[in-house]
């Protein structure tokens, strides 16, 4: 008799596809809360806490940095520079600094802009000079205190006062008897 093979060949067929389904579905469910279903035990054993070590691939700072050091400022390493501010070496405790200087063919002028850190005491003079060779320009502008710096505005030099060639600009900013003056910006002039 040679039928009964085939009906428990199709069961076994029938239960395999049953636990694959059923495998299947237990695989795809995604939800993260436990089902009724679903029992467990929880045995509670005693655990060590690891001792953190250091290892040459971690990202941490090697100097002993701690959370709370974050907004320290430090400086580049190899630079050679340090994480004091740097201080003018004049009398007044602030550094100008020329920030665009350039050429506006709109208003044939040349024209320039700084500003002075370390102060945002705007009672000051913002004077921006301008030298070729012999020549040398002023025009002084007016000081505006910002959160944390004195911003000079934009002063200009009319096509009359400023010959074709290369102009170094330099910012003087005065309070009282006191000053501070940036180091040279260059600006073309065509």
């Amino acid at each position: 008799m040679q039928l009964a093979p085939r009906p428990i060949a199709a069961l076994a067929v029938v239960g395999a596809l049953s636990l694959l389904a059923a495998g299947c579905s237990a695989g795809g469910d995604t939800d993260p809360t436990p089902s009724a279903s679903r029992s467990a035990t929880a045995t509670t054993t005693p655990t060590s806490t690891p001792t953190p070590t250091a290892t040459a691939d971690t990202d941490e700072p090697s100097s002993g940095a701690t959370a709370g050091d974050d907004d320290v400022p430090t400086a580049f390493p190899g630079t050679g520079q340090t994480t004091q501010p740097d201080t003018d070496p004049g009398e007044f405790p602030a550094t100008a600094v020329v920030t665009f200087s350039g050429w506006d063919a709109g208003s044939k002028s040349l024209q320039a802009g700084g500003l002075v850190s370390g102060t945002t005491n705007a009672s000051g003079t913002c004077t921006f000079t301008a030298k070729k060779d012999a020549v040398s320009r002023t025009v002084t502008s007016t000081a505006q205190a910002s959160a944390s710096s004195v911003n000079c505005a934009q002063a200009s030099f009319p096509a009359s006062q400023v010959s074709t060639g290369t102009w170094s600009i330099t910012l003087t900013y005065t309070v009282g008897s006191k000053s501070t003056t940036s180091d040279p910006m260059t600006a073309e002039v065509p």
